[in-house]
């Protein structure tokens, strides 16, 4: 039987604070579950966000990663240590409402531990969205550990937890788009990105990227972009606007791009006390639409083996979105320090 094993984690202790790294118990997993050995981890601006947003405190974070399986708990089938797997930070319960009328991104009993499993100092630590993954080891319910069956590297692998999903999963499966659609991206960081990628995907006619960075905008030409903007270019109203920013002066660009009928899809993570406005009888009259995403809005089972074997044939282009590569001892300065030469900051294990 696999017994307690010692690691380090990157913490955030209170709200406000600077997330540190601290040493880690990990026990073994219980029925159902597995215990991962991180390999890689990617930083999402919803990692930075935590800083102002957790719900808890203290709380180990990270979601978006990759790893192998060290061991299995009772009743796991499917999964061997050994296995390589990616982290799924939402797994729908099966049984709910939701879930069994096909909608399971809108589960209402998501899958958790049955009870912590890390600590510090004998103090039990809650991970972030089930996964807190900026650790050497985690637990998660066995159906959080996608088996990756595809040739893709870790490190572009973990991306696919989350940039991917989230980004391609908006244009596929929140919004729908349709070929020869038109479609507007608010940011071109690492979802927005992929946001491009799923219209380019659905047959989008029109993709506008808007960035004030070129180098991103270039990003954006290379998964399909047919016009690039600065923000605060103009450009036709489109059919779907994407705000990928969590900004509320974005959003309401974004309200101001669409055309009768549209839809504006919020990506974008912004603070839990932010608001927009609009004017709603415009709204109204032009009958438009505003629908949230979380996590693509997939069925992770099927949705996730997908985009990993996409990922792996290049119809879902990874390896330029990686800037810097740091090690865990570098993750705390990184919450401050932008992604080098790329898009997203990747965590290698050892």
């Amino acid at each position: 039987m696999p017994g307690t094993v010692k690691a380090r984690g990157l913490v955030l202790e209170a709200l406000g604070g600077r997330p540190r790294l601290r040493e880690l118990t990990v026990e073994p997993p219980g029925a159902g579950e597995v215990r991962v050995r991180m390999r890689a981890a990617g930083l999402c601006h919803t990692d930075v966000t935590q800083v102002r947003d957790a719900r808890f405190t203290p709380i180990l974070l990270g979601h978006e990663g990759a790893g192998e399986v060290e061991s299995v708990g009772e009743s796991v089938e499917g999964l061997a240590a050994g296995d390589a797997v990616l982290i799924c930070w939402r797994v729908p319960c099966g049984r709910c409402r939701r879930c069994s009328r096909g909608q399971e991104h809108l589960c209402e009993s998501v899958v958790g531990l049955a009870s912590p499993r890390t600590f510090s100092d004998g103090e039990p630590i809650g991970a972030m969205l089930n996964a807190g993954c900026f650790a050497d080891y985690v637990v998660l319910p066995a159906a959080g550990a996608i088996p990756l069956n595809a040739d893709l590297p870790l490190e572009q692998a973990a991306l696919v937890g989350c940039a991917v999903v989230t980004g391609v999963g908006a244009a596929l499966w929140t919004a729908s788009v349709q070929p020869g659609d038109s479609v507007a991206v608010f940011g071109a960081g690492g979802v927005g990105l992929n946001v491009v990628v799923g219209a380019r995907l659905a047959g989008a006619g029109r993709i506008v990227a808007i960035d004030p960075d070129p180098a991103r905008l270039e990003l954006a030409r290379a998964r399909g972009a047919t016009e690039l903007r600065a923000p605060g270019e103009a450009f036709d109203a489109v059919d779907y606007a994407f705000e990928v920013v969590g900004d509320p002066v974005v959003m309401e660009a974004a309200v101001e791009a669409l055309a009768p009928g549209a839809e504006l899809v919020l990506v974008g993570a912004a603070a839990r006390d932010a608001t927009m406005s609009f004017h709603p009888r415009a709204f109204l009259s032009r009958q438009q639409r505003i629908t949230g995403c979380i996590y693509g809005s997939a069925r992770p089972a099927e949705h996730l083996p997908q985009l990993v074997a996409w990922a792996a044939e290049g119809t879902i282009p990874l390896g330029d979105l990686i800037g810097r590569r740091i090690d865990l001892d570098e993750l705390e300065d990184a919450f401050v320090e932008p992604a080098n030469g790329g898009v997203r900051t990747v965590v290698s294990f050892a």
